[in-house]
This record gives C-alpha cells, structure tokens and sequence, in this order.
C-alpha cells in the first residue's frame, strides 16, 4: 500500500456540520472534504468554506450537504464494544459497508450480516510503512 493509499484511507472524526454536539468525517488527505451520504451512497464532498468576516447566508445545497455528512454515534448493532454511525437526517439509516463501498442503509435488526456491516471499530489512521524492502 503507497502512502497516498494510506492518507486517502484515513479520516478524522470531527465536529458534526449539522450539529455540534453530533459527529463528521473529515478527510486527512483532502481537510475540506467530508463523508456524505448522496442517495444512500457514501461520498467524499468539498464542505463549507469559511470566510472570513460575516458568513454568507447558506444555499439549500449547503444546507442539506451539512446534514447529509453529519452522524450520531451510538453502540456497534453488532458488538457494543464498538460502534455504529446513525444518519442525522434519515435517523433509521447507518452507514454500512457493502461490496467494498459505504452506503446508508437501514438495518434489519434481524439480520446478523446487516447488524455486522454496520459496526466498525475506531483505530489510529494508517501508519507508514517502515522503511525497507517490503
């Protein structure tokens, strides 16, 4: 895995867009991109610029792109150690990973494997591979 590998895979969690109290994910690699969610698929997206001085009045696309990247963090569905990412604006949706992507799915609280692929565990970003022959 390069090192560009590395920094596009990690992310830092963040005050909420939408709400302060809630939670973002900021790329390391691109820090005025956000994960959004835009028709149930998870999307990296530029997010607000902040000017300085007054801010402008927001557009309804800022506005929804605010709440689209903004998460409650609850117990992992699957394992209460770990965690689980509820959407703000479709409260019965989470983040989950499907078929090497992320999308927002609601999850069948039947289901094991919906319940699994809804958890995630938080680590450290990705360190740099030592220096050597790999």
């Amino acid at each position: 895995m390069s090192e560009l590998d590395r920094e596009d895979a990690t992310f830092e969690i963040v005050q909420g867009l939408a709400d302060p109290n809630l939670l973002s994910f900021r790329s390391f690699n691109f820090p005025t991109h956000y994960l959004r969610h835009q028709d149930f698929r998870m999307k990296l997206h530029e997010g607000p610029n902040v000017p300085l001085g007054p801010p402008p009045p927001e557009t309804p696309e800022m506005q929804l792109m605010r709440k689209d990247a903004t998460f409650v963090m609850v117990p992992g569905l699957a394992d209460a150690g770990a965690v689980s990412f509820r959407s703000l604006n479709f409260p019965t949706r989470f983040i989950r990973h499907r078929n090497f992507d992320l999308f927002l799915e609601e999850t069948d609280n039947g289901n094991d494997v919906d319940r699994k692929d809804s958890t995630f565990r938080i680590v450290g970003g990705l360190e740099p591979e030592p220096p050597g022959p790999n």
